[in-house]
């Protein structure tokens, strides 16, 4: 469904962009006769009807890579949309990757530990750094690293590695403290499941029931939320990267609504839109692979004899 997801999406758009009243045209300063102007309509292809512009659109992009030209600029917005995603992408894996290595950990404790010490401090710490606005911590974290430690530059000129600590640490903060309060939530209803007093009865090591059988039912709801949530930080890596001076897609997308210009806006969009909808495939996919009732219900390549017996296999074991 991603194919017609993205079609009707920017279909949407397109439509938007394209009926809003006033024209960049009507504010080009064109000294010369009609002929001029008229080219300048052949060039932009403004005789077209809208579904033709929007199947040209389409197939430039698919088969050429073609997002146009920037009416501001003149250049082409392949190679700068391009470098944009790459930038947008960066941040938001490292920041998932970050906030998943601590907030997993974190919350595992917390729901360990219920209602002692470090219970508390871990609530109370998540629940602060959900309170604070991303652009609030931005701030914090370029005064004490960059003025007080002197361990980054505040505008990096090279495009090194270092350039994505910043950011990343600023979207992480709020993943963090969100994953933090899910996987408490649910390893707490985990810990009191009957296959887990059983497992305790055995006599198995506590780390071993914690982390590789309550943990592994734990951790399914937090990849159902983690799609919608990875879509939240990516419109809030916008804030980020307009803050530390990062030409990612946030920033092209700011700078493309104030300057009217309407192919970089669609541009950064149409790739926003499939970035989203890739982000919510790969959450399924791994919500399937981790849970076998998921997997069990939307397999078609197996017999239904087969099904059935699995089905009733899995309710016995269940």
């Amino acid at each position: 469904m991603i194919i017609a997801i993205v079609l009707i999406v920017t279909l949407l758009l397109f439509i938007l962009m394209y009926t809003i009243p006033g024209s960049y045209i009507n504010r080009m300063p064109i000294h010369r006769d009609g002929d001029t102007l008229d080219r300048i309509y052949e060039a932009l292809n403004a005789g077209d009807n809208l579904i033709t512009k929007f199947i040209r659109y389409c197939y430039n992009i698919v088969f050429h890579f073609d997002f146009g030209s920037s009416v501001t600029t003149g250049r082409f917005l392949a190679t700068e949309l391009a470098t944009g995603t790459r930038i947008t992408l960066i941040i938001l894996v490292c920041s998932a990757v970050v906030m998943l290595a601590i907030g997993v950990p974190l919350g595992v404790l917390a729901a360990v530990k219920k209602n002692r010490f470090s219970d508390r401090v871990i609530s109370v710490v998540s629940l602060l750094f959900a309170s604070i606005p991303c652009y609030v911590v931005a701030y914090v974290v370029a005064f004490v690293i960059v003025l007080k430690m002197s361990l980054l530059p505040m505008v990096n000129t090279n495009p090194t590695p270092t350039v994505y600590i910043m950011p990343t640490i600023v979207i992480a903060i709020g993943g963090v403290a969100l994953i933090i309060r899910l996987t408490r939530a649910s390893m707490l209803e985990v810990l009191q499941e009957q296959f887990i007093i059983a497992l305790r009865s055995k006599g198995l090591n506590e780390r071993v029931i914690i982390y590789r059988h309550a943990l592994k039912n734990a951790i399914t709801p937090i990849i159902a939320v983690l799609g919608g949530f990875l879509s939240q930080l990516l419109f809030g890596s916008f804030v980020v990267e307009n803050f530390y001076n990062m030409r990612g897609l946030g920033s092209h997308l700011l700078e493309s609504f104030g300057r009217r210009d309407l192919n970089k806006l669609l541009g950064s969009t149409v790739i926003m839109t499939v970035i989203i909808a890739v982000i919510n495939i790969v959450c399924d996919t791994a919500y399937a692979i981790i849970s076998p009732q998921i997997r069990q219900r939307y397999s078609t390549r197996i017999k239904p004899e087969k099904r059935q017996r699995d089905e009733l296999r899995l309710e016995k074991k269940v």
